[in-house]
């Protein structure tokens, strides 16, 4: 009973520190879409997500590129800041891929000139906080679809990257 008030007490404590973050970096944000959101809603958020915590006792999380925004990597789609409003690039398919070697030398060419900008991304307080609540036995599996490796960099360890990892060249799931 103790060990379980004692984690609640840090759950807690961790997200209104997390919320305390999140108002503190909101206006440091390089491409994350523009939301307007009230303190109200903010509170309101957290209770719901307490109350998540402590309905359950294992969480899988699922994350895309939202997560990582605010550590200045673009997502895809939001308007006016995602990558398809700003360019007519677009992520290589994998069929186009597999298609030429052709393709998969502009794929690697594209990733090599890239890379020291986007390997010097670090995580954000979305990163750290979901490597907290593993490490508190709060989230149980967390599988992500982005390719940054930020949440690693931030200590997650029981993770899956679905389409794999940009720093790792092992494994990659193609889900069709």
């Amino acid at each position: 009973m103790y060990y379980i008030l004692k984690r609640k007490r840090n759950l807690l404590h961790f997200f209104q520190r997390a919320a305390a973050s999140y108002r503190y970096s909101h206006s440091k944000r390089h491409f994350v879409p523009k939301c307007e959101t009230t303190q109200q809603y903010i509170d309101d958020s957290i209770s719901k997500l307490d109350e998540l915590v402590e309905k359950y006792d294992k969480l899988f999380v699922l994350t895309g590129a939202g997560v990582s925004t605010e550590s200045g990597v673009r997502d895809y789609r939001s308007e006016g800041v995602g990558l398809y409003s700003v360019s007519e690039s677009r992520p290589m398919d994998y069929r186009d891929f597999l298609r030429s070697p052709e393709n998969r030398q502009r794929y690697w060419a594209r990733n090599y000139v890239g890379w020291p900008n986007f390997s010097s991304f670090q995580p954000n307080i979305n990163h750290y906080s979901l490597a907290k609540l593993e490490k508190l036995g709060v989230v149980h599996w967390l599988v992500t679809q982005n390719v940054d490796a930020l949440h690693t960099k931030a200590g997650a360890t029981r993770l899956t990257e679905l389409h794999g990892c940009s720093h790792r060249y092992k494994q990659v799931c193609f889900l069709s």
